[in-house]
């Protein structure tokens, strides 16, 4: 009964213009009983009282003035669309013909005659099963006038019997994210003279061509610009995907760019893939592990990293100001057992994690350096083959895991720049068990950061870049590292297929324990607030911008965003 009444406060508590607004919208769309049954769920369960999505729609799209207005729109460029349509069909014909920006034609020709017969700017690839919005075309025009691109693709959701429901909000281009699924959708807007340069992109495609003319691309230009707008519906709850012909595509990209490979093997959910690539030689890999007494908490480190089916490895434990006896004893009895273990005093008065971090990398002695928190525990024997796979390759700075908390939710699954203006970890203490088959959670992902808790950079990358910022003595110290790594242009890989448990700040307590450290907090805020001040206002290209930033969790911001 008490948790009945307390989810009912909960209810009233929500009451706000924000949620009235969205609660007559969801009106508008299910009806009294419809918003009946959702507060009652909410009320039983905790979940959303409200349909957010349709508020969404409701705050950020176009109505029938506005519609009206784009109709008069005369494009500077005057930009001509050639059509190719997968499949005719009367619903994507009609919102075709009920597109505000008129300058359009359907061709009839395959994909591989098209350039012969288009007199188009651009050619659009449209595939069954889907109906455009009526601003689709205006909105593709926007882009393009302002934008440098040659590529274009836009968000998408789901339209069941007149309803719209599960809005795929995408990232920008990401190209280890795009082989592990399809997220571009089936809707692609290319540049004719482009194509007509590239000609090679529309010869023997595969089956799935939104998916083979998107790697192709890939392989040819950077110039992929994502419109973060819903700009068509998918009309079916779930489209069959050709596994057979995804494998062959990825392969065949996989091929072209030199890429060696073991395996392509299938995700976690259907249409979503892990490529397992080969190790070159055997290098040797550095783990560096800062320590401060916790001995329980190195040890199991050591003995999950004993594990490992990767052996050539050194670990190097970064000793500062250890005041417990049995910490020493307990070195002493793991260097004498273990000749791959070994500890470097570094004794500083004060903590500075970045200072101590850099030491640790200055007397490694491997190719490759894991960043290790000595409060983690790894659950992947052949985590650092995993890792490693992805470093070595030339346009891969770093690469990251995905971390538990001991209660199984979530700790890291990767870092998304400006949540509550600064970084935050994505689906921090969400249940896995939670997510479904449209999450990225469980793919490898391109992302602009990840902690520094456990990932892997190559050691010679480490120091041109002058590792750790030491006056980022506890805060932002990674974050800041990933974004000097993205600036040389390379990726940060987040690998999902890598776990592990991470005890979190056992070893040092919370930053707001004391007025010192609250200083201290605040400075290295303000320092890399104003470092990164325009990448922050930018926006994360590998979190759409129509998730609100104030959690960790991508939740739609159905205020008015755009």
């Amino acid at each position: 009964m008490n948790s009945l009444i307390r989810k009912i406060k909960k209810v009233i508590k929500a009451i706000n213009i924000q949620s009235i607004k969205a609660a007559l919208n969801y009106i508008k769309q299910n009806g009294f009983k419809g918003l009946y049954g959702t507060c009652i769920t909410y009320i039983k369960y905790g979940r959303t009282v409200v349909d957010e999505y349709a508020t969404w729609i409701d705050n950020n799209e176009p109505k029938l003035e506005e519609l009206e207005k784009q109709k008069k729109y005369e494009s500077c460029q005057n930009i001509n669309f050639d059509i190719i349509l997968e499949q005719k069909q009367e619903k994507l014909i009609q919102s075709i013909e009920n597109q505000t920006y008129s300058k359009w034609t359907i061709l009839e020709d395959k994909t591989e005659n098209i350039l012969k017969n288009s007199k188009g700017d651009y050619i659009i690839w449209i595939g069954k099963d889907i109906e455009l919005t009526p601003f689709a075309l205006y909105e593709i025009v926007m882009a393009i006038e302002k934008n440098e691109g040659q590529v274009f693709y836009s968000d998408n959701d789901l339209k069941i019997d007149e309803k719209r429901q599960e809005p795929s909000f995408k990232p920008d281009f990401a190209i280890d994210t795009l082989l592990s699924k399809n997220y571009i959708g089936n809707m692609i807007v290319v540049k004719k003279k482009f194509l007509e340069q590239n000609s090679d992109i529309l010869s023997n495609l595969n089956k799935d061509i939104f998916y083979d003319i998107m790697l192709r691309i890939s392989e040819k230009t950077n110039k992929i610009i994502h419109i973060p707008k819903v700009l068509y519906h998918e009309l079916v709850e779930k489209k069959e995907i050709d596994i057979k012909s995804q494998k062959e595509i990825i392969k065949q990209y996989l091929q072209r760019n030199n890429m060696d490979y073991t395996e392509i093997k299938d995700g976690i959910y259907e249409g979503t893939y892990k490529i397992d690539y080969k190790i070159i030689d055997n290098p040797k890999v550095s783990l560096v592990i800062p320590n401060k007494d916790h001995i329980e908490d190195l040890e199991k480190l050591i003995e999950s990293v004993k594990k490992s089916t990767y052996k050539n490895y050194e670990i190097v434990i970064v000793e500062n100001n250890s005041k417990e006896e049995e910490t020493f004893k307990y070195y002493d009895k793991i260097t004498k057992q273990d000749e791959k273990i070994r500890v470097e005093k570094y004794n500083i008065n004060y903590f500075n994690y970045s200072a101590i971090i850099n030491f640790g990398v200055e007397k490694a002695t491997g190719k490759y350096v894991i960043l290790l928190n000595n409060d983690i525990e790894i659950l992947t024997k052949d985590w650092i083959e995993q890792m490693l796979m992805y470093v070595q390759r030339k346009d891969v700075g770093i690469c990251g895991v995905k971390l538990y908390f001991p209660d199984r939710t979530i700790q890291h699954a990767g870092v998304t720049i400006g949540t509550r203006g600064l970084a935050g970890h994505r689906y921090r203490e969400i249940a896995e068990k939670d997510f479904t088959s449209t999450d990225y959670i469980n793919i490898v992902q391109d992302l602009s950061s990840v902690t520094a808790a456990c990932f892997m950079v190559e050691k010679k990358l480490y120091e041109e870049l002058l590792g750790f910022d030491e006056k980022l003595a506890v805060a932002f110290n990674d974050v800041d590292f990933c974004l000097k790594v993205r600036q040389e242009n390379l990726l940060i890989v987040y690998n999902p297929f890598v776990c592990g448990y991470h005890y979190e700040s056992k070893s040092r307590g919370e930053d707001t324990e004391n007025k010192e450290k609250q200083k201290r907090f605040a400075k290295e805020y303000e320092l890399f607030v104003k470092r990164w001040a325009g990448v922050i206002a930018k926006g994360d290209p590998y979190y759409n911008k129509n998730y609100r930033l104030d959690t960790d969790i991508p939740k739609i911001n159905y205020n008015k965003i755009i």
